[in-house]
C-alpha cells in the first residue's frame, strides 16, 4: 500500500497543471481505493478491482494533464464512476457496520460526495463559461444542498432490500439527474422539456433497477 500511495502522489504531482482543479477527484479516488483494497473482503476480485482503480487513476491523469482532446464527457464519466464507487462502499459497509461506524460512514460519504459535487460544478461552470457569476459561495451552497439530498436518499434506500449494486445504481441515477438540473439551471437552459425528459428517464431506469433487483433482505 505504501508503494501504491507513493506512486499515486508522484504521478499526480509530477505535473503542476490543474493540480487544484481535480484534487478532489484524486483524493477521493485515493482514499476509496485504499479502503476497498485493504478493508473490504474482495480477495476473489482483487485483480480486476485493482485494474478498475488503475483505469480511473490514469483517466484522471489524462484529463488533468490535457492529454485527451474532448475532456468534458470523460470527466463526467470519471465523476460518475467515483460517485458509484462511493455508493457501493456505503451499502457494502452499511450491511455489516456497528452504530459508531454507521454514523462515521454517513459523515465520510457526505464529505466525499460534497467534494466531488463541488469540483463537478466548478469544472462544469468553467466549461460553460458561467463560472464568473457563480462564485465559490454559491457553488458551496449548491454542493452542500445536493450532498444533503443524496445522503438522505442513501438513508432511505438503505431500508430497501435491493442489494448493494442496485441500491448504488439507484442513488447514482438520482445524483446524475440532480447534476443535470443544476448545470442547466446555471447555464439558463432549463425548460419544461428538460424536466419531463429527466423525469421520464428517472422513472424508466428506476423501474429497470427495481425489476433487476433480487429483493434480498
Amino acid at each position: 500500500m505504501a508503494g501504491f500511495l507513493a506512486a499515486a502522489l508522484y504521478f499526480y504531482f509530477q505535473s503542476l497543471l490543474n493540480i487544484r482543479q481535480f484534487l478532489a477527484s484524486f483524493l477521493v479516488l485515493l482514499v476509496i481505493s485504499l479502503i476497498v483494497m485493504s478493508k473490504l473482503p474482495i480477495a476473489d476480485y482483487q485483480l480486476p478491482i485493482a485494474g478498475f482503480f488503475g483505469f480511473l487513476f490514469f483517466l484522471l491523469l489524462g484529463i488533468k494533464n490535457l492529454i485527451f482532446i474532448n475532456r468534458q464527457p470523460l470527466y463526467h464519466f470519471l465523476s460518475g464512476l467515483l460517485l458509484l464507487t462511493i455508493f457501493i462502499c456505503f451499502f457494502v459497509i452499511g450491511n455489516k457496520a456497528s452504530s459508531l461506524i454507521f454514523i462515521f460512514k454517513y459523515l465520510a460519504a457526505f464529505s466525499a460526495v460534497f467534494l466531488l459535487l463541488k469540483e463537478f460544478l466548478t469544472v462544469s461552470g468553467q466549461q460553460l463559461a458561467v463560472s464568473s457569476h457563480l462564485g465559490s459561495q454559491k457553488i458551496n451552497l449548491f454542493s452542500a444542498g445536493l450532498s444533503f439530498i443524496l445522503i438522505q436518499s442513501l438513508w432511505a434506500i438503505n431500508f430497501l432490500p435491493l442489494g448493494f449494486l442496485n441500491s448504488a445504481s439507484l442513488i447514482l441515477l438520482i445524483a446524475l439527474i440532480l447534476q443535470d438540473f443544476v448545470i442547466h439551471y446555471f447555464s439558463g437552459t432549463i425548460s419544461r422539456q428538460l424536466i419531463l425528459k429527466n423525469i421520464t428517464v428517472f422513472l424508466i431506469l428506476s423501474l429497470i433497477i427495481f425489476g433487476a433487483a433480487d429483493w434480498s433482505p
